[in-house]
């Protein structure tokens, strides 16, 4: 499909201000195949491409021919992320990609790189409804009882206005990486407080402009025996206790 009809679609749903749902809803379509469309993997029909000139008010030729989102000012919402670069299947569904925690930096530099979206491994869960998702392997201990190695299934969120406080989130960003944390938004600091739900690690602060994607929390696959997760939290809690009173000790020794 041509770059510039696949740039052009992305650029005027952004500037109607219609996340690729909404859009989708109203074209009638997946949002996996409008995000096709987008990233240029498909090339809708005739008729899609007239109703997308119809839909968004614009001449058919500088549809197809004008760079439009060049010498435009742009509408789209301060807290839209990024165009999602996906991978689909042989019936245009969504693939849900694998970022193993070894891949993690080569995906925080080409996370919106279509041919290495493609390269990834794939999971398939049945049980998920339409959507647009990613796997994440889990690195540490700071999101117990989720432990190192396992695996957490994703939805994309598409606005950080969606974000509800204590929402479980993969966060990727180009300095601190993929994290998997609970948030709280702060959408008028435009800040996202990042907690662990391990109380030894301190929670933190990333700006808005920080953020280049976030997923949200809808599955996880583990690794472990149940009943090991409970004594992980336990011995967490135990080392919290041990710097505590060791902290307690140290301010009076001081006093």
């Amino acid at each position: 499909m041509s770059s510039i009809i696949s740039k052009n679609i992305a650029h005027l749903r952004k500037k109607a201000g219609w996340t690729q749902q909404e859009l989708a809803s109203k074209l009638g379509i997946p949002r996996s195949t409008l995000s096709g469309y987008e990233q240029a993997y498909a090339e809708p029909p005739i008729e899609g491409i007239l109703t997308f000139a119809k839909i968004f008010s614009v001449d058919l030729e500088a549809l197809l021919k004008h760079r439009l989102w060049e010498g435009e000012h742009s509408t789209t919402k301060s807290d839209q992320l990024k165009v999602l670069a996906i991978s689909v299947d042989k019936d245009n569904r969504s693939n849900i990609e694998l970022v193993e925690a070894k891949a993690e930096a080569g995906y925080t530099g080409a996370f919106n790189d279509p041919s290495y979206i493609k390269q990834l491994p794939r999971l398939y869960l049945p049980q998920l409804k339409e959507g647009t998702y990613r796997a994440f392997e889990i690195r540490g201990d700071s999101m117990l009882p989720l432990n190192q190695g396992d695996i957490v299934v994703c939805s994309f969120v598409e606005k950080l206005s969606d974000i509800k406080d204590g929402m479980t989130c993969v966060v990727v960003t180009q300095a601190e990486g993929i994290v998997y944390k609970r948030i709280i938004n702060n959408f008028k600091k435009k800040v996202l407080l990042l907690q662990s739900d391990n109380e030894i690690y301190q929670p933190y602060e990333l700006p808005y402009n920080e953020v280049s994607e976030i997923w949200k929390y809808e599955a996880h696959l583990s690794f472990e025996e149940p009943g090991s997760a409970f004594k992980t939290i336990q011995d967490a809690r135990l080392l919290k206790i041990a710097s505590d009173v060791s902290e307690i000790k140290s301010v009076i020794g001081k006093s």
